[in-house]
């Protein structure tokens, strides 16, 4: 009977290797076109999510990706086991608060502005504390304002829908707003306003901004594993480029 325990103990293996093949994996993202569409309650697709999903096929896995405001996605990847969370800014407050498992894409920050304040300048960081600034709550933005001097209820004002920024701005309830070169165009669609109305005043040049796909610090090593060595395969293999491409042809930014 020894062959019957040595089988039984191959299928166990077996079961154990493949255990996390079997998997669903909870991913949360938040609405911020042409990253992550989202319309009418159904997620229709995007870069960030076509990547993802890429990564996730590579891995032979299947993710079950959820929208929600930021700060809920961003709160249930903080604290739930074997949550996934993108796209995410890897600024230095939250390094050690996430498992970080591959770049997705590269935002440029800019202050933006309309095209008819023309009284508006801005050379430096310095200048953007002369005016009222717009920014996402509990995105990048906000830290980076808030660093630089920027105080809620005086000269910040912080919303959680990324297309109720360009009302504000629209409506001349602020003077400009925290946004990045991928997104804005999209942002100010989504929200029935002409983007040629829209003007980029400053770049933040040292605030270049990595987005990433990462996961919640509790999560399962060899899912982590299988997901980063499929995130590189996606690259080498053209996938990656492919997906990328597509999507900045289509919405015009690089």
């Amino acid at each position: 009977m020894l062959w019957w325990k040595v089988v039984k103990y191959l299928f166990f293996l077996f079961l154990v290797s493949n255990i996390v093949h079997s998997q669903t994996i909870s991913v949360v993202t938040e609405d911020v076109p042409p990253l992550q569409i989202y319309n009418n309650g159904k997620l229709e697709g995007g870069m960030a999510v076509d990547i993802v999903q890429a990564i996730f096929e590579q891995a032979n896995l299947t993710a079950d990706i959820r929208v929600y405001p930021w700060p809920r996605a961003y709160q249930m990847a903080l604290t739930q086991k074997d949550t996934l969370i993108f796209s995410i800014t890897r600024s230095p407050e939250r390094i050690d608060d996430f498992i970080w498992i591959g770049k997705l894409y590269n935002l440029q920050a800019n202050i933006t502005k309309l095209k008819s304040a023309t009284d508006i300048k801005i050379t430096s960081p310095k200048d953007i504390n002369n005016y009222k600034i717009g920014a996402s709550r509990g995105d990048y933005g906000e830290s980076y304002l808030k660093s630089i001097g920027l105080l809620e209820g005086d000269n910040l004002y912080l919303t959680i829908k990324h297309h109720n920024l360009w009302k504000l701005l629209y409506s001349n309830r602020v003077d400009a707003i925290f946004t990045n070169q991928v997104t804005a165009k999209s942002e100010i669609n989504s929200a029935g306003l002409d983007a040629s109305k829209a003007v980029i005043e400053y770049k933040i040049g040292s605030l270049a901004s990595d987005v990433y796909l990462a996961a919640n610090k509790q999560s399962d090593i060899k899912m982590i594993n299988q997901l980063q060595l499929a995130f590189q395969e996606i690259k080498n293999n053209g996938v990656y480029q492919k997906i990328t491409e597509k999507w900045q042809k289509k919405f015009n930014f690089n």
